[in-house]
């Protein structure tokens, strides 16, 4: 019929204008809740940090007198025996898990400092970035190089595809010879096990606890290991012992 319906289009527009905004200002109690949750996680977590930081400063210059303390509460509520049993077990977590954190911590550099020197030769971009994160990511130990895998990958992955596949290449046979040579010599003898309790370890605390039981399962079975020779061979002396005297007697 000739009429002008443009204004109708333009009601349509403000319309949708409305209810997007509508729409908008419903969420914003949503928004500014997970605004809240974020900012109060952070808080608490950089709060926890400052606490546990305090506290172990604390704990760090009071170490002696609290050693002393705790000796003498032990001492006093055991006999003499299971003092010095209990002393003996303490010491032996202590040495071990020193022993385990400084092989570890030199084994993770001495694999980043090779990570480094291999990609270099081989001419790939990013060679501190990357060996710097493979050497931190070594800190799990025998599979650290292959979750430290996934970021250097990716980094190459974008600068260039074929360096990426060359690059996992590299990580595998840098892995082989970290499994084989370097890790069972520096980090094995520090704690006194063979390379196959090594494996046995870490495969039953990364199935238990993930990563951190990863971390923690070749100083506890370095523990368990030393606890229970110790404990054979008690039992095996005792009954040595009680066999000489049957046969003596008799």
């Amino acid at each position: 019929f000739g009429l002008d319906l443009k204004w109708l289009e333009d009601f349509d527009i403000l319309n949708k204008l409305y209810k997007w905004l509508e729409s908008f200002v419903g969420k914003i109690p949503e928004m500014l809740t997970t605004a809240l949750d974020v900012t109060k996680n952070i808080i608490s977590g950089v709060a926890d940090v400052f606490v546990g930081l305090i506290f172990s400063i604390y704990v760090l210059a009071g170490k002696n007198k609290l050693k002393r303390q705790t000796g003498m509460l032990f001492r006093s509520l055991l006999s003499e025996k299971n003092y010095k049993r209990l002393v003996w077990i303490y010491r032996l977590v202590a040495d071990t898990f020193s022993n385990f954190i400084n092989g570890q911590l030199t084994e993770a550099f001495i694999l980043g400092i090779l990570c480094f020197i291999g990609m270099t030769v081989l001419h790939f971009p990013y060679a501190i970035l990357i060996s710097v994160i493979i050497g931190i990511t070594n800190i799990i130990p025998i599979f650290g190089p292959i979750i430290g895998t996934i970021p250097g990958a990716f980094i190459l992955l974008l600068v260039d595809p074929i360096k990426a596949v060359w690059f996992v290449v590299f990580v595998i046979i840098l892995q082989q010879i970290d499994s084989n040579l370097i890790y069972p010599r520096v980090v094995g003898a520090s704690v006194g096990l063979s390379p196959i309790w090594i494996m046995i370890a870490i495969t039953i605390g990364g199935g238990l606890f993930g990563i951190i039981g990863m971390v923690l399962a070749v100083p506890t079975m370095s523990i368990i290991y030393v606890l229970t020779s110790n404990f054979v061979e008690k039992k095996l002396k005792t009954k040595e012992g009680s066999e000489d005297l049957k046969q003596n007697g008799e």
